[in-house]
């Protein structure tokens, strides 16, 4: 099928909706209302990822996956959703790709189950989660190296009660140094109900911290953040980690 552009072009209709762009063969790409292309140019990801693990949590439609994969990466690529509900399997096979596909919550995920990863991918997932303290406790237990998260910010798009964007700084400047995060209640943020938290930068880089990681850079884009972190084992963090989840005394 990946040779025939008519049998291409009926795949790729056959999905609704698609998320991701992916060119899937010159002259070819899937109609996805994710500009792809911008995210991957701020991650600035190497050319050549050749003998590293990657995980990609929150894959969707796959194309950070494969991506990493064209550079050379092994990678497992996560999603709550099951492949068939997305583009996934499509694009899979047009681009005659081995990634690998795991139906999976991030709140499971393990060292002992996976194994570590030399790079993980957090795209566009922490602000849909109810959890997202445990999610970046689940990561940095299957990290090995770096990790990128990519999520909605409130530095320049703190929702007010009238349902109008703010920035933080126009309230008050010193916001922007406290880290500060605003819960979105029923549906709203964007009329979507799966969207309920989103940090500042500041406590974006505060979580990482608090979990494990070590900070190396942000970025902002619009509505988004990103955050550029490398892992670290703490044994002080791990024990505090452990003890919110614990019943009785911690040794």
């Amino acid at each position: 099928m990946s040779g025939d552009f008519a049998s291409a072009r009926a795949a790729i209709d056959a999905v609704d909706p698609w998320y991701h762009r992916i060119e899937v063969m010159p002259g070819l790409t899937t109609p996805g209302v994710n500009d792809s292309q911008l995210v991957l140019r701020a991650l600035d990801l190497p050319a050549d990822l050749s003998g590293l693990r990657v995980l990609d949590i929150g894959t969707r439609d796959g194309f950070f996956a494969f991506e990493c994969e064209r550079r050379g990466a092994e990678v497992t690529a996560v999603d709550y959703m099951p492949a068939e509900e997305t583009g996934f399997p499509v694009a899979r096979e047009l681009l005659g790709s081995q990634v690998d596909f795991v139906q999976e919550n991030v709140y499971e995920l393990s060292y002992e189950k996976y194994g570590g990863f030399d790079l993980v991918l957090f795209l566009g997932v922490l602000y849909h989660l109810r959890d997202p303290m445990l999610a970046l406790d689940r990561i940095w237990d299957v990290c090995r190296g770096r990790l990128i998260v990519e999520t909605q910010t409130i530095d320049d798009a703190l929702l007010t009660p009238e349902g109008a964007f703010a920035r933080l700084t126009d309230i008050d400047p010193r916001l922007a140094a406290i880290p500060l995060m605003q819960f979105f209640p029923g549906a709203a943020l964007n009329n979507d109900p799966t969207c309920v938290w989103a940090p500042n930068d500041a406590a974006l880089r505060a979580m990482l911290e608090e979990v494990g990681f070590s900070v190396e850079s942000q970025l902002r884009i619009g509505q988004r953040g990103l955050a550029f972190a490398t892992w670290q084992d703490d044994p002080e963090r791990r024990y505090w980690r452990r003890r919110d989840r614990a019943v009785g005394r911690l040794e």
